[in-house]
């Protein structure tokens, strides 16, 4: 159950870059995990832990992948292979990560970070018992709401994949999925324009950061900075080796994460730059793309500015002991993603 799990939430983070929407998992997961032993920290990494390592590699990603290609004037399939191929690899070494900890907490209670760190070892979620003939089954309605979820990340990521999809298309199915959900569950007008006004307020905030982020770029480009900038720092790179650079692209964005949390807004932002200075190095697009993913992704498995704090405070763990137990996987991943980059300059 934890290879399967973790093998389907890092597909959810790599097709369409699953985030806070992870969190309804947790009830569920977090007392079933318990209840065989485990400790909090097993769902833990697997919802959250597994979509992040999944959004790393973001082979369909319209957030990140395509407006980073976009961005850096490449063709985002250019690169596709490889990241498939980084998922594979990646979300393996996570699930057997992630086995030997539970393995070693089932065996030894006291074993766990959690019980170390933060003293717990009950769930922070209550348990409804139910017998035989009173099981809860999901009624038609909600089974209907789940078909409609699934039916439109699906359609989305095929558009994208085979019919060149971009934001008009995905705009039109979204609205046109959340008027269905309204319909199936009966929604007054009222009720309805208030529950899509409160999920247009999640977006907000990544909307408004784009929008600066593309604001920059116009000042940069018509103001001329962004060519000084690449002439001065062209004659500091033009020297570095293509390994260097690469793997120091990957370190930059690593760090860059914390203070631009929008994967989008830093696409849009950093890659006409880098991207026209890999041109100057002579390192195809694909890779500056990549150390983009490789970088934030890997932060955004502790990166104070995304999503692991609202994760931590409903499993009722301490930002210390996830990074007790992520730490040696955030090096793991780091030099994965450092070696696919090195390997993919061969590969002009």
């Amino acid at each position: 159950l934890i290879v399967i799990l973790v093998f389907i939430f890092s597909f959810f983070g790599g097709s369409y870059g699953m985030d806070v929407e992870s969190i309804v998992f947790y009830p569920v997961l977090v007392p079933l995990f318990m209840a065989e032993d485990y400790d909090a920290m097993v769902p833990l990494a697997i919802v959250f832990g597994g979509a992040a390592v999944g959004y790393i590699a973001s082979f369909t990603n319209p957030f990140s992948t395509i407006i980073a290609s976009n961005a850096a004037g490449i063709n985002w399939i250019d690169g596709l292979y490889g990241r498939l191929l980084f998922y594979v690899i990646a979300t393996s070494m996570f699930a057997w990560y992630i086995l030997r900890y539970a393995a070693k907490v089932k065996k030894d209670r006291t074993a766990s970070l959690v019980y170390k760190i933060d003293g717990i070892t009950e769930s922070p979620f209550k348990i409804e018992v139910h017998t035989e003939g009173e099981r809860m089954k999901l009624n038609i309605k909600t089974r209907l709401l789940l078909l409609i979820f699934v039916l439109t990340f699906s359609t989305m990521i095929v558009g994208i994949v085979f019919f060149n999809w971009w934001t008009t298309e995905m705009a039109s199915l979204f609205f046109g999925s959340t008027i269905l959900v309204g319909i199936l569950d009966r929604m007054s007008e009222k009720e309805f324009v208030s529950e899509f006004l409160k999920g247009a307020e999640g977006l907000l905030a990544v909307a408004l950061i784009i929008g600066l982020a593309r604001g920059v770029t116009i000042v940069l480009n018509d103001g001329l900075v962004a060519d000084s900038i690449l002439f001065y720092a062209s004659n500091v790179v033009q020297h570095f080796p293509a390994i260097i650079f690469i793997v120091m692209v990957m370190i930059f964005f690593f760090f860059f994460a914390i203070p631009v949390s929008s994967s989008s807004g830093m696409a849009v932002l950093t890659m006409p730059i880098i991207g026209a200075l890999a041109i100057i190095v002579n390192i195809p697009g694909r890779e500056i793309v990549n150390a983009y993913l490789f970088g934030i992704g890997t932060m955004f498995l502790i990166s104070p500015t995304g999503s692991v704090f609202p994760a931590l405070l409903m499993v009722k763990i301490s930002y210390k002991a996830w990074m007790k137990f992520i730490t040696p996987m955030i090096i793991a991943l780091l030099v994965l993603g450092a070696l696919f980059l090195i390997v993919g300059l061969n590969f002009k």
